[in-house]
């Protein structure tokens, strides 16, 4: 997956009125070099117009590697950092779709849309829910994904954000990174032009995968509003939550029945005790 992230980004079309340079940083936290040999088979056939860098930083932690990344691509001195991860991706037009937005919308950030890709054994039942939210062109939003994600470095250097550590082990941490950008004034567009595709291993294309994914993410969620003490909308969450957890429940009954979203109640009682877990610092490890 990662040299077919790498070889996608090297064929993307480049409008050289907006983009001049383009270097490709690769950070391996795996103390066994894995990815290294990839990177130089890559290196060697097809570093003709980008320049491909390879570090390996062998310190467990989503945090610490993005950080890690932010390190190395400021050492380059560019004007912008993206952000796409090593299980996507991108199409010809990505990366002028990126650079476009933020500049002509003059944001500190612009987000694109990322696109589950399943195979076709897939039934619609299972990959509905793998389906992530779309907007208008350049809509301002309140939040961020580091899936597909440019910055601006000067915005960057300014707000001096920087990967929260205490999310190294559940993920969450790109969310808490954007809130906290915001919170200092930053601004945050949609390019829904800018299209990556995340490829979906048929292993996570299941219901178990689906259910911890929305476990965590109204856990990581609630854990955020605690740390922020955010106390309306901490209220509000446990009242959600208790509510999912009642629904949920109560929908559990659907299952067996062969319609599209017969698993709603089962991911909205995993939703609603995500929520109250998160509240109580019950943490949800995905990344141990």
């Amino acid at each position: 997956m990662l040299k077919k992230l790498v070889l996608s980004m090297i064929g993307c079309n480049l409008n050289r009125s907006l983009i001049s340079e383009v270097r490709i940083i690769i950070v391996d936290n795996d103390s066994s070099n894995t990815a290294e040999s990839t990177v130089n088979e890559l290196k060697e056939k097809h570093d003709t117009g980008h320049k491909i860098s390879y570090f390996n930083y062998p310190v467990k932690g989503l945090s610490n590697v993005r950080n890690e990344l932010l390190k190395k691509g400021l050492d380059q001195d560019p004007d912008f950092l993206v952000f796409v991860d090593d299980d996507e991706y991108v199409t010809p037009d990505w990366l002028n779709e990126l650079v476009g937005t933020i500049v002509s919308n003059n944001g500190d950030m612009t987000m694109g849309p990322v696109i589950s890709s399943v195979s076709k054994n897939i039934p619609g039942y299972i990959s509905c829910w793998l389906e992530r939210g779309d907007y208008f062109n350049n809509t301002r939003l309140n939040f961020i994904r580091t899936g597909n994600l440019i910055l601006r470095v000067k915005s960057l250097l300014k707000y001096n954000i920087w990967f929260d550590p205490r999310f190294n082990k559940t993920g969450g941490e790109d969310s808490y990174f954007g809130l906290q950008m915001i919170k200092q004034g930053a601004t945050i567009y949609w390019a829904s032009k800018a299209i990556v595709y995340e490829t979906v291993p048929d292993s996570r294309a299941n219901i178990k995968w689906i259910a911890e994914r929305y476990y965590n993410g109204a856990n990581k969620y609630a854990f955020r509003l605690k740390i922020e003490k955010n106390y309306i909308k901490i209220i509000k969450k446990i009242l959600i939550s208790l509510l999912y957890i009642m629904l949920g429940f109560c929908a559990l009954i659907l299952m067996p029945f062969p319609f599209k979203k017969r698993y709603w109640g089962l991911l909205k009682l995993c939703e609603g005790c995500g929520g109250i877990t998160g509240f109580l610092s019950i943490r949800y490890n995905a990344y141990k």
